[in-house]
């Protein structure tokens, strides 16, 4: 089967796994082009079965751009927490603070979801409306509302958990009067 025959027997197969994947037409479109491009490439004579061969490939391509889109997401929101507001003039102690208060809010927050944490983020950090949240990230008013509550919840959780006191290593003594 030659480049041509290969693209239009599969390219609507392919298009559509990658879609559903995905869950995003320019992704889709990216990656779909993306497989056909190595397929293209590659040596195709021993091969029994194109179809999974070539969705094998775009499993592992969206695959691939979803790590780099959640590692790339992630150093992002680590560098927007990090980064200090411009004040004019503040004593060591509060710079000291308010580090300090990045450092353990970046760690809490790290650890909820990444839909949730998407949403604070979003609301909080960059101050954007529900409505704006909600159509930029192309979701109902009410999930972006859901998503932003069970955060919050999430983000509570966590706090509590981490101003508990460790039992590991402290020990109770019990004295008798």
């Amino acid at each position: 089967m030659n480049d041509l025959e290969l693209f239009e027997n599969y390219k609507t197969t392919v298009y559509r796994y990658c879609l559903y994947m995905l869950k995003n037409k320019g992704d889709a479109e990216d990656v779909c082009q993306e497989v056909f491009v190595k397929a293209m490439l590659a040596d195709r004579r021993e091969l029994r079965s194109e179809k999974a061969w070539l969705l094998r490939i775009a499993a592992n391509e969206c695959h691939g751009l979803t790590r780099r889109r959640s590692r790339g997401r992630e150093k992002e929101q680590e560098a927007f927490l990090q980064a200090a507001p411009l004040h004019a003039v503040q004593s060591v102690e509060s710079g000291y603070e308010r580090r300090e208060t990045k450092s353990e809010f970046g760690l809490l927050l790290k650890d909820v979801k990444p839909r949730f944490r998407e949403v604070l983020l979003l609301y909080y950090m960059a101050d954007l409306p529900m409505a704006e949240v909600a159509e930029m990230l192309n979701l109902p008013l009410g999930t972006v509302k859901s998503r932003l509550n069970r955060g919050l919840k999430s983000l509570k959780k966590r706090m509590e958990e981490a101003d508990r006191p460790s039992k590991k290593g402290s020990e109770f003594h019990v004295s008798n009067y």
